[in-house]
């Protein structure tokens, strides 16, 4: 398939699309390379960022070796950001290497991670991928409240789906936490355990109760369904799975008022664990298969469909 396509403005600030999930083991990293790939091969020049604290591994999952150069030297001011840019045999792909020595971690803290922002958007790439580490930590709420996109990226287990909704609550009560009072927060996280335990009278509503509550500003939820979570179902096995990404946007909008994304589901396929263990990207080693295909429709979802025009 040829693919022919207009380019960004180089002269706008790239784009910086987050990638996190609330469990392991659900194709993170997996997903973050495979749209830096996919982004690539439409002629867009990528930056992936490996934040993920818990150990550093875009390096292996792009078949590459490790570099001494990572993204401590930046946090520690000894480096800037492309100074420790690292080129990849892939076409207009680049990677900044994270933290190896997991036992000294860095200070994500909201400052800094503005920084790292504005440092991020001064580099001339059309699109910045970061890696995002697990869970609803601060420092990973923070990183991913500052992101263009916002992708989430989910499995069809149970324990995934759960650690979903999770993260969802957590990513509002943080973005609300910023523009009302302590009193008024530790109110809501009272009311969101009364409702866990069943002792409400009625369904829990975040826009209900922030209606009908002293303290607080809608604007700011409003705002998370303006700039909504991407989500990405992985792994799926069955077709009884491949509406799982729009059920749970159902029972975000019923239970959360919050609209979300389904940008897609993406295929079972038993090459992607063999292309790791070769070090080789699957979608280089199968570039035909449909989960490219699947990468490529989310990718066009994304971004200005203008921009591409696909010819078989």
């Amino acid at each position: 398939m040829d693919l022919t396509f207009h380019g960004r403005n180089q002269k706008t600030e790239p784009q910086v699309w987050v990638v996190t999930s609330g469990k392991g083991g659900v194709g993170k990293t997996f997903v973050s390379t495979s749209f830096a790939l996919t982004l690539s091969k439409l002629g867009h020049s990528v930056l992936l960022v490996d934040l993920d604290l818990s150990g550093a591994n875009i390096h292996t999952s792009l078949g590459l070796k490790p570099s001494h150069l990572n993204i401590r030297h930046y946090f520690e001011g000894q480096k800037a950001l492309h100074e420790i840019t690292i080129p990849t045999p892939h076409p207009r792909v680049s990677y900044i290497q994270g933290y190896w020595d997991t036992w000294a971690p860095a200070d994500l803290s909201p400052v800094n991670t503005t920084h790292l922002f504005q440092d991020l958007k001064s580099l001339k790439y059309d699109y910045i991928i970061i890696d995002s580490g697990l869970g609803a930590s601060e420092k990973y709420l923070e990183i991913f409240k500052a992101a263009d996109e916002k992708i989430f990226v989910t499995s069809t287990e149970p324990t995934s789906i759960e650690k979903t909704y999770r993260f969802i609550e957590n990513y509002i009560c943080y973005s609300l936490k910023e523009k009302t009072s302590a009193e008024s927060y530790a109110g809501l996280l009272k009311t969101l355990r009364n409702h866990r335990q069943g002792l409400l009278d009625q369904p829990f509503s975040f826009k209900s109760y922030l209606k009908e509550s002293e303290g607080f500003t809608l604007e700011p939820f409003l705002n998370l369904s303006k700039q909504p979570i991407r989500l990405v179902v992985n792994s799926v096995r069955s077709h009884n799975f491949a509406t799982l990404g729009y059920s749970i946007k159902s029972v975000c909008y019923k239970y959360y008022d919050l609209n979300i994304d389904s940008i897609g589901c993406l295929d079972y396929d038993n090459a992607v664990w063999q292309s790791i263990n070769n070090r080789e990207h699957v979608l280089l080693s199968q570039p035909f298969t449909p989960l490219a295909g699947q990468f490529l429709g989310m990718c066009k979802h994304l971004i200005d469909p203008e921009e591409l025009r696909a010819v078989v």
